[in-house]
């Protein structure tokens, strides 16, 4: 039997068992995305790395497995949390109130995807994008997540409206007796002249095997300002895969912070559509890894509209025998007059069998545009190094201290301290480990 057809009967009976169950199945619009995301899947496969997409990402190790929708089963506490903070906390792909702050005295709709798909009259923005901006004909997980997404977020501001405190989205996987999946979905729309800025946040409670699939829709309306912070802390057994699209209108800004640390796989799909003129995104990414873990950012921008602008920068810090992926990618199109775009990819390797591919790519279809974009694989500077020694700092502190200033970069970018100073944290936490055993 191939792997084809034997994933074919696994996930197809899977989804037969689960569809009526699963949330709006009394929805004939979600009962067709659910059913064309679940013939994309079984038609596409998982990808290989025959894939031009996939040429440096072996999901063949996830591939083996067969994953079963997670099972419920008793919480008793979960990682300390910033109690300020409004925040939907799911756990293994289920929304757990009791952990979850809710302020009611926003001014616009947060409120669980199952709850939204729920409603007999739900708010019309679910039904206007969900989906939209998702392709799933060659995506083979945002079609397998399309088919069985079971809960996320849904945040709808109207015309206007500022969200004053961020919003903590925690997704936690905690263990099972058995490798398990769950596929988050998360919609964000932005009216016009609104504000926002939330935070996706993945942590691996325990080292149970499992995948987080993950699709996040974000739509902005003309003039709205978003600020995304994706942070990745999976534990060494999880598989983690990540499709974000966010469309752009007129005027519209997105900066986006994406921290990857943990996982044994990791992929994070980016793309960014500027289909409004004067709109604008910044994508700031920072992945590090060690072991054998593999971490792949995939971003593509395409400015389809005059005088929209994008700042892209990612910097990947690898040590063992960890790979890292950048293929970032810059389409300008034939009606995008003046566009404004830089893209820079920047990598450090802490030892020689430590791996980068790194591609970034302009697609120009415009002469009236102004691009650049560029890339740098390197080490640790020796002369840096013995100019720190040389000032009685030790060479394993004179090393950090590099580290730190590299990552720095990315990682001073980030507007909401508390995030900042526990990313820091974490930043140190690994470095410790990583040249404590070099």
């Amino acid at each position: 039997m191939s792997t084809v057809i034997a994933e074919q009967n696994v996930y197809g009976a899977q989804f037969s068992s689960m569809r009526e169950h699963l949330p709006g199945s009394h929805r004939p619009w979600v009962e067709r995305l659910r059913q064309k995301g679940m013939d994309d899947f079984l038609a596409l496969g998982f990808p290989t790395t025959k894939l031009e997409n996939w040429k440096y990402t072996n999901v063949a190790p996830l591939r083996r497995i067969t994953f079963q929708p997670p099972i419920d089963q008793p919480v008793p506490s979960i990682p300390e949390l910033d109690s300020s903070q409004t925040r939907l906390v799911f756990v293994n792909g289920r929304f757990h109130p009791a952990f979850s702050t809710i302020d009611v005295q926003l001014n616009f709709h947060l409120r669980t995807i199952r709850e939204a798909l729920r409603d007999r009259k739900p708010a019309s923005g679910i039904e206007n994008h969900l989906g939209r901006y998702t392709r799933t004909s060659d995506h083979a997980f945002a079609a397998w997540n399309t088919a069985f997404f079971t809960d996320g977020a849904y945040i709808e501001l109207p015309r206007g409206s500022v969200c004053e405190q961020p919003i903590h989205l925690v997704f936690i996987a905690a263990g099972n007796t058995e490798p398990w999946a769950c596929h988050p979905r998360n919609l964000i729309v932005a009216g016009e002249g609104s504000q926002i800025t939330f935070i996706e946040e993945f942590i691996g409670w325990n080292d149970s095997a499992h995948l987080t699939n993950i699709v996040t829709e974000i739509a902005a309306g003309p003039g709205a300002v978003l600020d995304y912070y994706k942070i990745e802390h999976e534990s060494h057994q999880g598989f983690h895969v990540a499709v974000i699209n966010a469309h752009l209108a007129k005027d519209a800004s997105l900066t986006s912070h994406s921290i990857s640390f943990g996982g044994s796989l990791v992929r994070n799909d980016l793309n960014v559509s500027l289909d409004g003129e004067g709109s604008h995104c910044t994508l700031n990414g920072l992945f590090v890894a060690d072991g054998r873990r593999l971490i792949d950012n995939h971003t593509r921008i395409d400015h389809l509209r005059p005088h929209a602008s994008s700042r892209e920068i990612y910097k990947g810090v690898l040590a063992g025998n960890a790979e890292g992926v950048f293929d970032g990618a810059i389409a300008v199109h034939e009606n995008a007059q003046k566009a404004d775009a830089v893209q820079y990819s920047k990598n450090l390797l802490l030892s020689t069998e430590a791996q980068i591919n790194t591609k970034p790519q302009l697609e120009i279809r415009n002469n009236d545009v102004r691009c650049f974009h560029g890339a740098t694989i390197g080490q640790i500077d020796t002369d840096a190094v013995f100019y720190l020694n040389s000032r009685g700092i030790a060479e394993h502190d004179a090393k950090g201290i590099l580290i730190r200033g590299f990552a720095g970069e990315i990682i001073d970018t980030i507007r909401v301290p508390k995030v900042r100073g526990e990313l820091e944290y974490q930043l140190n936490e690994w470095l410790r480990s990583v040249l404590e055993a070099s």
